[in-house]
């Protein structure tokens, strides 16, 4: 359980998030919805340790105090982000793009190559998002959908326990969101894994997620189940 209490956060004179409080289950996936610009990104850059806020706190069951250094280290230890720009190096082949979601568990100065055991690790998880076929190819030939994906795969390679993405299926094929959907539902029921995604596919966000949390205004208007994020609620998050 993520729990964020009174969670303000500042970009300059802007207050981007104000007072928000909400639960975070675990092994669960939670969707992020919303008009652009209330919000959602700030959020997830709060729950990756990215983003400091000027007052509140954000507390995960089991750990100290998120303003510790040592338990933020080991938070972000054990959280991955998928990007919505991707964030690959476009020189190196998907493999080697996967490979640097291990990148801390490496030393930076060394000049061995990638063990065996990371190698394997990274194709089995290309493979889990369709691209083991692709795994030679440099990142630059790869379509926006497929390094969309490789982007995934990077962030599962870490076997984290929480998952974060922003706008992850934004480039994908329709016909793959499915498949990857149903790929971080087993992740979720076999490894525990807690999922935050910010979506704008309202349709995908309901057939993916358990929770929906609904922001306006940097702020929680809905923070319930989503089989009863109902059109009153959506109206009320996207007319406003």
């Amino acid at each position: 359980m993520i729990r964020l209490e009174n969670v303000t956060v500042r970009r300059g004179q802007n207050e981007v998030l104000h007072h928000l409080s909400a639960e975070i289950p675990s092994a669960s996936i939670t969707a992020v919805v919303g008009r652009s610009g209330v919000g959602k990104s700030t959020l997830l850059g709060v729950l990756n340790g990215l983003i400091r806020p000027v007052s509140g706190q954000v507390s995960v069951a089991g750990m100290a105090a998120m303003t510790c250094p040592v338990s933020l280290r080991e938070y972000r230890r054990r959280t991955a982000t998928v990007f919505q720009e991707h964030a690959l190096i476009d020189r190196l082949p998907a493999i080697d793009n996967v490979l640097l979601g291990l990148a801390d568990r490496r030393h930076p100065l060394s000049p061995l190559p990638w063990s065996n055991d990371m190698r394997s690790q990274a194709a089995v998880a290309l493979n889990e998002v369709g691209l083991l076929h692709r795994a030679t190819a440099r990142a630059d030939r790869l379509s926006g959908g497929e390094r969309q994906r490789v982007g995934v795969a990077r962030a599962l390679v870490r076997k984290p326990s929480l998952l974060l993405g922003d706008e992850p299926f934004a480039s994908v094929d329709p016909a793959l969101v499915g498949q990857i959907g149903d790929m971080l539902r087993e992740q979720v029921a076999r490894n525990g894994m807690t999922v935050v995604l910010v979506m704008h596919q309202i349709e995908t966000a309901l057939a993916l997620s358990d929770k929906v949390i609904g922001l306006v205004n940097g702020e929680v208007a809905y923070d319930g189940p989503a089989c009863e994020f109902d059109t009153e609620a959506q109206e009320r998050i996207f007319s406003m």
